[in-house]
C-alpha cells in the first residue's frame, strides 16, 4: 500500500447545510483536503464565501482556464473535456491545465497521465445522493485493475473514489489502491455532517 496521505473530498450539493460557512470551516478545521464547490453563482464562492488561505483547496468547474481564477483550482467536468477536438486533446498538455476531472472508466486515468493532478472515477458503490445509481464492476474487480494499471505506469494522476462512500467502506475504497475518496450523501445528508466526517476518519484509522 501506498505510505501517501489518503485525500478526502467533499463535494457540495443544493442543501443549505452544504454552502454554510461555518460547516465548511469545520469540516476544514476537521481534515477535509479538498472541496469541489459545485453550487451556483461562482461569484459567491470568491468573492466572500472563502477566506484566502481556502481558495487554492477549492474546486470550481469551468469549460475553460480563464472561467476559473487562481488561485481557486480548475475542474473540467467530463462533458466538457469529451467536447475537445481530438487535435486539441493530444496537445492538451500544452493548454493551461485543469487541476481535476472525472471519468467513469479507468481507461481514462491512463489518457489523463501527466495532464491533470486529480481525477474522479466513479460510482463506486450504490450512490447515497442519486438513487438506483451504480457502479457497473464490483470493487474487487476494480482493486486489481488499479493494481495491475500502477504496476505499468507510473505518474498517474491522484484517483479519487466517488460514490455511496460512508463511514462503512472508505476503509474498503482505501484498501482498494485509490487515493481518495470523495464525500457528498455521507456529509450533506446527515444531521451533523461534521459528525459524519469525524466518523469517516475514524474508520480510516480504524
Amino acid at each position: 500500500m501506498s505510505s501517501k496521505p489518503f485525500l478526502l473530498v467533499g463535494i457540495t450539493d443544493d442543501s443549505p447545510q452544504s454552502q454554510n460557512i461555518h460547516t465548511l470551516s469545520a469540516l476544514f478545521d476537521k481534515g477535509l483536503d479538498l472541496l469541489y464547490w459545485r453550487t451556483s453563482p461562482y461569484a459567491e464562492a470568491m468573492n466572500y464565501l472563502f477566506p484566502a488561505d481556502w481558495q487554492s483547496m477549492v474546486l470550481l468547474a469551468g469549460d475553460n482556464a480563464m472561467a476559473v481564477p487562481a488561485p481557486f483550482r480548475w475542474h473540467l467536468k467530463e462533458s466538457n473535456r469529451q467536447l475537445l477536438p481530438p487535435d486539441e486533446y493530444s496537445t492538451y498538455a500544452r493548454r493551461p491545465q485543469s487541476f481535476s476531472t472525472s471519468i467513469h472508466d479507468l481507461r481514462d486515468w491512463l489518457l489523463l497521465a501527466g495532464q491533470v493532478e486529480l481525477v474522479f472515477y466513479s460510482p463506486i458503490f450504490p450512490s447515497i445522493s442519486k438513487p438506483g445509481y451504480g457502479p457497473s464492476a464490483r470493487l474487487d474487480t476494480v482493486a486489481q485493475q488499479l493494481k495491475t494499471i500502477r504496476e505499468k505506469y507510473d505518474k498517474l494522476p491522484l484517483l479519487i473514489g466517488l460514490g455511496g462512500i460512508d463511514e462503512n467502506n472508505v476503509a474498503m475504497v482505501k484498501q482498494a489502491g485509490f487515493d481518495g475518496a470523495a464525500l457528498m450523501g455521507a456529509l450533506w445528508q446527515q444531521t451533523d455532517p461534521i459528525a459524519g466526517f469525524e466518523r469517516i476518519r475514524a474508520a480510516l484509522l480504524s
